[in-house]
């Protein structure tokens, strides 16, 4: 079983650490370069990963649960990616290069998500987001989309409504307020977004009907990530894919976090629902940054310039399909292949979700456990978890407080968020880490 190399018991040992980012908040806002990289009180600044391990400036090792929040399905460093990549870069090819790869990692993607009968690269998963509803809108003639509470799509815009959903803003739960996500957002842009109360077919159904002939477009997470591992229930899934059906409305997955960590298939391949558009990104890179989107061939067929010349969907970008991210992507599938990769890690998910619960229960917390896959995560609170409403109600600072404990014990989480898991990872990994929560709980 591999130990941590060394401890440390509290933030006053991170001198490297707090010294660097003494230097980063003279040139970042709260001295970090990104929202996601912050910590308190202040991040732990990495120098080397490999596998499952992080290894931090001053001479901290992590078993790393966070995974770069997802990508890293391989673990870090694995020889496959890091061959290919220098491989690639090698070949020297400009990033807007058309190359074989790009097929091969196209036909691996169909192989096993056959939704995607045709497909687009991007650089990120919001690109994707952004231009699945761009094509929803000229294939349906309508202009409203139609997103769940609690779900993140990315960056932008339209997608930043009711991402977290503070009980003072949200509204009652059979027509749901539209808040936006730290942003301040335009009425008229908040208007094209309606927001629907996940795995409450009731309701949703409700709300899509009042305004089904001008919706092009209902994006869902199989699992709410943002909102801390909350699996769709299957008879919801079943209902919304007739729903939209009916109407004639587009229905999109957004599978950036849960592609290929709920086996090979996703969530449309674990729940058995076909989708007309896919969104996937995080662990199709395998650490590199790329993104997909592809659905149906009808509804794709409206980026071809060649059968609609003077109306074609407009999407491009100087780093879609770029040859060492399309390499990365291409050794990371064909790993998970041929090691049975998907599965070592949904038992991983499996192995943990059974613990974190055993643990509570037998300590007489209130907690409920979620996740599904190699996802999992731990709500404090009394009420089953469902929706983004129940999540966000959660205990947050008991978890956050808890994940920045375990750093002491030489286990990294994004702290508050939800847990991956990689192929590097061990049963002994797994097994420590519940070692580890135990003792905190016990000791709060």
């Amino acid at each position: 079983m591999n130990k941590p190399e060394r401890h440390f018991a509290d933030a006053s040992t991170l001198h490297g650490s707090r010294d660097l980012h003494a230097r980063a908040s003279a040139v970042f806002p709260d001295g970090v370069g990104a929202y996601s990289q912050q910590r308190r009180p202040h991040p732990v600044y990495l120098v080397r990963a490999e596998g499952a391990r992080l290894h931090d400036v001053d001479g901290n090792s992590y078993v790393d649960y966070m995974l770069g929040a997802g990508p890293a399905i391989l673990g870090h460093r694995h020889p496959a990616i890091v061959q290919a990549v220098q491989s690639a870069l090698a070949d020297g090819l400009p990033n807007i290069a058309v190359t074989e790869r790009q097929i091969e990692l196209a036909e691996t993607i169909q192989r096993h998500v056959p939704s995607m009968e045709r497909m687009r690269f991007l650089p990120t998963g919001t690109e994707a987001v952004q231009a699945a509803i761009r094509v929803a809108r000229r294939a349906t003639g309508r202009k409203l989309i139609a997103k769940f509470e609690g779900a993140y799509h990315g960056q932008a815009d339209n997608v930043m409504v009711s991402v977290a959903v503070p009980a003072d803003a949200r509204g009652p739960v059979e027509s749901p307020h539209a808040v936006p996500y730290h942003c301040m957002l335009p009425d008229e842009l908040k208007q094209l977004t309606l927001v629907l109360p996940y795995n409450d077919l009731a309701a949703t159904t409700a709300i899509i009907e009042r305004h089904a002939a001008e919706i092009a477009l209902v994006l869902i997470e199989p699992m709410l990530g943002f909102a801390g591992a909350i699996p769709a229930e299957p008879d919801f899934l079943r209902g919304l894919r007739a729903l939209t059906a009916r109407h004639g409305i587009l229905l999109a997955f957004d599978e950036v976090i849960t592609g290929f960590r709920l086996g090979l298939g996703g969530g449309q391949g674990l729940f058995g629902i076909r989708p007309d558009l896919t969104i996937l990104g995080k662990a199709i890179g395998g650490g590199m940054p790329l993104a997909a989107f592809g659905g149906r061939a009808d509804v794709m067929d409206y980026l071809s310039a060649t059968t609609h010349p003077h109306d074609y969907v407009f999407q491009s970008g100087t780093f879609s399909a770029f040859p060492m991210s399309l390499a990365a992507g291409l050794a990371t599938l064909r790993v998970l292949e041929a090691e049975q990769g998907a599965a070592h890690i949904v038992a991983l998910g499996e192995r943990a979700r059974a613990g974190l619960r055993r643990i509570v229960g037998e300590l007489g917390i209130a907690a409920r456990v979620t996740g599904v896959g190699s996802l999992f995560h731990l709500h404090f609170t009394d009420r089953e978890v469902r929706c983004g409403r129940t999540a966000e109600d959660a205990d947050h600072e008991r978890i956050r407080a808890l994940h920045e404990a375990l750093l002491a014990h030489g286990i990294y989480f994004y702290a508050g968020r939800l847990g991956f898991l990689s192929t590097a990872h061990t049963d002994g990994d797994i097994d420590d880490m519940l070692a580890a929560v135990r003792e905190e709980l016990q000791r709060a």
